[in-house]
């Protein structure tokens, strides 16, 4: 499996925590500065691993790490916009792979393109916080098994069935997680606890996958509306 994992400002580099302590058993670990656009397409190119994707993300692509380093307000401003890993023109690298990406906005355009070429896309219907970069170990952990039951698990399903059973254990698993950070809270309270739930319901709630010849993707029974901006581009589909 590749995984993709740039570093590089305070989101991304939350991503990178947890994504350093995953299981990196058959991996090829494009982490920080190797996780550029020039890796990731060499790779690409000569593999036909799955990709596992922790990222900033717009609707036809996910980002890479920025090269080179931004002097002022003004580069950093065109690195957010320009500085793309993969984007809908790439897909036909994929090669009928399958994908996971915990990156904004992913299983809007980028998803169902990649998926018209063959590609099962796992991705988010719309903005998705980072695993908060919290200092208490105890909560590092719990998002860190999260990331290592999807990443060891994503590429199993593929039917509409099978996702729907996947789902519903990460549901599950994203509901026993916020049971254990109360626990943690109780002994020890600290500020960011909201925000902390708030990733644990997205995780499950805003992830989409679109399985090759659907018109629509897949998601959780449960699982929220998608956003006005969502909407309107279904419509225009």
């Amino acid at each position: 499996m590749i995984v993709f994992v740039p570093g590089y400002d305070p989101s991304t580099y939350a991503n990178l925590k947890i994504a350093r302590l995953l299981n990196p058993s058959n991996c090829i670990l494009l982490f920080e500065n190797k996780a550029t656009r020039e890796e990731l397409v060499n790779i690409l190119e000569i593999s036909k691993f799955p990709l596992f994707v922790m990222s900033h993300g717009i609707s036809n692509a996910f980002k890479a790490q920025p090269d080179p380093k931004p002097t002022n307000r003004k580069e950093v401003q065109t690195l957010n916009q320009e500085n793309i890993a993969f984007s809908n023109m790439d897909v036909t690298l994929l090669k009928q792979r399958t994908v996971y990406a915990f990156a904004c906005n992913t299983a809007q355009e980028l998803g169902e393109v990649a998926a018209n070429f063959g590609s099962i896309w796992w991705g988010y219907s719309d903005t998705v916080p980072c695993p908060f970069d919290n200092p208490n170990p105890e909560v590092t952990t719990i998002f860190v098994d999260i990331f290592d039951f999807i990443k060891d698990n994503f590429t199993d399903p593929v039917s509409s069935e099978d996702i729907q059973i996947f789902l519903d254990k990460l549901k599950i698993k994203c509901e026993n997680s916020a049971e254990q950070i109360d626990l943690i809270d109780a002994q020890e309270e600290f500020d960011d606890i909201l925000a902390i739930y708030a990733t644990l319901i997205q995780i499950w709630d805003r992830l989409r996958v679109w399985l090759p010849g659907q018109e629509q993707p897949e998601q959780h029974p449960h699982s929220s509306s998608p956003s006005l901006s969502w909407k309107i581009a279904t419509r225009r589909v």
